[in-house]
Order: structure tokens, then sequence, then C-alpha cells
């Protein structure tokens, strides 16, 4: 009897196994979400010039300044997300002390300053929301080499969570100084191209990624794939969502003394352009066009698709604009976007009753 109870244990075990191997992804279909479409109000502000980025803390949106921007111009712009209004610029251009070149957003939720990650100066730089000065208030370089390009969000406890560009593993963790502590989650092998390497295929996988300090949820978007890889901070578990396309894009893969490089033909359609997670769905803006569509007609994304914090899809939002950044705020149940029409601005959508 023990021994019969033996073999039905170890069968139990190997069923859980298997389980828990098929629950790590789900494959996505069109239908599994319910379609709603939104309408947007837009605001232009004249002090920014060529509008990279945008993100959200507390009631202040900041938005980067692509690179191409004249020098003398600064390189962070704040608004007032209440009123509409312009508050002030920050960021110096250079590679000097409490200056910066490309400055890459780290969210947070204080009320005071905010971080920024400069790769071109290889530093960690923080700004005061109450000076009038262009300069960072404090900044420190980094020295590890393994922080190079690389997306960076806070985590609970004041580390960083990082998505690098060309890495073994999808996710690394920093202390504050900018040391390497932790790395979660190595790619695994793709069946039909299985003699690309590791390092390829984060290259392949590689886009955007955004998380909450809150509820431990972090997300990796690929541009080209349609793949959203979700970290569970507290269980440091993944969960991918995949598809509805599952067909690997076409590539071609240059290496130099940089680092490896994918590049994708200019008609190949891109996927995920943005990813936020709210204390209650993950955000991910959706493209479909190709860098043609952009360059002819500023056409990038019209999609935001739906998820919960599990990664079950639930709602597929069409916009009346299309827009290339988003951020969710989640006290005015707003969602705000940078346009790419002839006169680019932010779109502000109020978020469906269903949602809420």
């Amino acid at each position: 009897m023990s021994r019969l109870i033996n073999i039905l244990l170890l069968f139990s075990l190997v069923a859980c196994t298997k389980n828990s191997q098929v629950e790590n992804h789900r494959i996505l279909k069109l239908e599994d979400f319910e379609e709603i479409s939104i309408s947007s109000e837009k605001y232009f502000f004249e002090e920014i010039i060529n509008a990279s980025s945008l993100t959200l803390q507390g009631d202040k949106i900041l938005i980067s300044e692509y690179h191409n921007v004249p020098d003398e111009y600064p390189r962070i712009h704040i608004i007032n997300s209440k009123d509409w209004t312009y508050n002030k610029p920050k960021g110096r251009y250079g590679k000097g002390p409490l200056e910066t070149i490309i400055p890459e957003f780290i969210g947070s939720q204080n009320p005071d300053r905010f971080t920024v990650y400069d790769f071109n100066n290889r530093k960690i730089s923080t700004f005061s929301f109450h000076d009038t000065s262009l300069l960072a208030i404090s900044d420190h370089k980094i020295t590890d080499p393994k922080l190079g390009p690389i997306s960076l969000v806070f985590t609970t406890d004041g580390n960083y969570l990082g998505a690098p560009r060309e890495s073994e593993n999808k996710i690394v963790e920093f202390d504050p100084e900018g040391s390497l502590i932790g790395t979660y989650g190595e790619y695994e092998k793709i069946e039909e191209r299985p003699e690309l390497t590791k390092l390829q295929i984060s290259l392949l996988n590689n886009g955007r990624f955004h998380g909450n300090q809150q509820n431990g949820i972090y997300v990796r978007a690929s541009i080209y794939r349609d793949i959203l890889e979700i970290f569970d901070y507290k269980t440091k578990r993944f969960f991918s969502v995949i598809g509805p396309d599952t067909k690997l894009p076409e590539f071609e893969y240059h290496q130099s003394d940089f680092g490896g490089m994918m590049s994708f033909a200019l008609d190949e359609p891109t996927k995920y352009q943005g990813i936020n997670v709210s204390e209650r769905y993950i955000f991910a803006l959706y493209s479909g066009y190709t860098h043609f569509d952009y360059a002819n007609s500023g056409l990038t994304a019209k999609e935001i698709r739906v998820f919960d914090l599990e990664g079950n899809p639930k709602w597929r939002l069409i916009l009346d604009s299309h827009i290339s950044e988003l951020a969710i705020n989640d006290q005015t149940n707003e969602i705000y976007g940078l346009t790419t029409d002839e006169d680019p601005g932010i779109a502000v959508f109020q978020i469906p009753e269903e949602l809420l």
C-alpha cells in the first residue's frame, strides 16, 4: 500500500511539474480582448522641440528630448498635469558634472526629485523638482561595465532593476551605486533558430521596460516580437504573453567592438512601442506599423492592449490618434501619450469605466 502511495505521489509531482512548465506562458488571440474606442484631448507646448519619451511622477509629466536637439536647448521638460501648464526646463546638455546628454527616466514616486540614467555619460543623476537650475543636484559615475545600454526602474527597496540590451539574463539588479547584485531569467532557445545564442536572442527580444514599485510587477515588451515578459519581483518568477503573431521577424546580426546589433528591414512591422504598469493593469502600446509608415505618415501606434497583472488579456483600447509613448495616472484615471502628428503634443485619454 505504501508503495502505491509513493507511485501516486510521484505521478502527482510529475503532473505538477508539467503544469508549471505549461503555465509559464500564454498564447494570445485577438478575440481574447474586448474592444473599446476612446478619444483624446491634446495639449501643445512650444518649449518642447522633439520629444522622445515621457513618464509620470506624482502630478508632473517628465518629457525628454531626442539627441538631435541643438546643444543649447534643455534635455528635459516638466509639465503640470493638474492644469496643463509648463512648469520648467531641466537638464543642461554636456559631459561635465551635473550635466546630461541623453537622459533616460528612472520612474519613482518621490514628490521632490527625479532620477535619470545617462549611458553616454555613464552616470545616474538626480534632479530637484523645486529649484530652477538646469543642473542636477547630484550624480555619480557607474563603474560596472555590465551597466551598458539598459532601461532602469526602481525596486521597492531602492535598488535598480534593469533590462539590458544585450545580456544572457532578461533582468539584472543593481544597488544604488550601480554594482550588480542579482540576475533573473535566462533566454530560452528559439526552436526555429536553434543556432542563435542567448546574447543574440536578447537583442532580438529587445524593447521597452517598465514596472510598479508598489505591486512589484515589471514587464519587458519586445519591439519586433509579439512578446511581453512579466516579472514578479516578490517571487522572482517570469510569465510570458506571446502572440497573436508568433512569426519571427526578418533580421541580420552584426558583431562589432561595441557588442552585437540586430538590423531589421524598414518594412518590418514593429510590435510594442511602450509599456506601463499601473496599480491594477499592464498597459501595452501596440504598433503593427513599419518605419516606412512613420517616416511617410507619422503612423506609430493607435492601440493599447490591457492585461491584468497576471498577464490575462482584458481590453484593446483603440485610440483616435497615434502616440509613441504612454503613461498612466491612477489618481485621475487618465492615459497620457506623445502624439506623432504634424503638431506633436500630449494626448490625454480618459480610462474607460470598464477598467475602473
